[in-house]
């Protein structure tokens, strides 16, 4: 395991070397966002008759439209699975091949360097927001809040991953991310609260695991859920997790088998 180490904190390094890249993504997917969505629920909820709307006040909806684009961002794949495709692509798989590196596990551990900065950038915010009584949250509710996010890292991976190994059978992958990124966009409840949608959709939607990448950590990290709630939120997002697993070794797999190793 100390080589895939040694991967994220080289990934990690080169990543902070490009400040300027890094000013740029937190300013057009973080705080543009939360600007913008901050605005428009404020129209929302001011044109109620009692300043609400299916429960939330403004001050509830900002706290979700912070934590949740925060939570998106910390889970969302994005240059790896562009990095995962090509190597297919282009024959640079073939040199993982002939090492003992598990591909995999070398671009997982890109993502989480990846995923680092705005992760700790998330803590100083979520801290600053408990310290200030903006949120409120138990222990409990705080620890079971990560561990969703940790397996939301796994499962936003993991899901990437498979799409991005369609380059075994397609040309060009790319318009699936697009496709991918806007439909997470609305089902992991970065746009809209989960809990605005229909009943019977928002029903369905708690056992997809799409709602676990954004909706349900930040409704646990708000002290939104009860304790059974957050117990159900864990056991779905655990199978969701080992059976993405399983599923994308199997596809690995399968697809390395007709893989032709020619370049690289």
């Amino acid at each position: 395991m100390r080589k895939y180490f040694f991967v994220y904190r080289i990934s990690l390094r080169r990543f902070l070397e490009y400040r300027g890249e890094i000013l740029m993504d937190v300013s057009g997917k973080i705080l543009l966002p939360i600007f913008v969505q901050s605005i428009l629920w404020r129209a929302v909820i001011d044109s109620t008759p009692n300043g609400h709307i299916a429960g939330y006040s403004y001050e509830g909806m900002l706290q979700y439209v912070i934590l949740s684009i925060l939570i998106a961002n910390v889970v969302k794949v994005d240059s790896v699975e562009r990095q995962i495709s090509t190597a297919i692509k282009d024959g640079t798989l073939n040199k993982f091949l002939a090492q003992p590196i598990d591909f995999v596990l070398y671009n997982l551990m890109t993502f989480f360097a990846d995923s680092t900065p705005v992760l700790l950038g998330g803590l100083v915010v979520y801290g600053a927001m408990l310290c200030m009584g903006f949120v409120s949250a138990t222990a409990v509710q705080i620890i079971s809040g990560a561990l969703v996010i940790l397996f939301g890292l796994f499962i936003s991976y993991l899901l990437a991953f498979m799409i991005a190994a369609l380059a075994f059978y397609m040309d060009e992958v790319w318009t699936l991310f697009v496709m991918k990124n806007l439909s997470m966009w609305f089902l992991t409840g970065q746009v809209v609260p989960l809990d605005l949608f229909p009943e019977s959709v928002a029903h369905v939607l708690k056992f997809l695991p799409f709602g676990y990448l954004a909706f349900v950590p930040t409704k646990i990290l708000t002290g939104a859920f009860s304790a059974e709630a957050i117990l159900f939120a864990l056991l779905v997002v655990f199978c969701w997790t080992l059976g993405l697993y399983f599923l994308s070794k199997f596809f690995w797999t399968f697809s390395l088998r007709r893989y032709s190793a020619f370049g690289g």
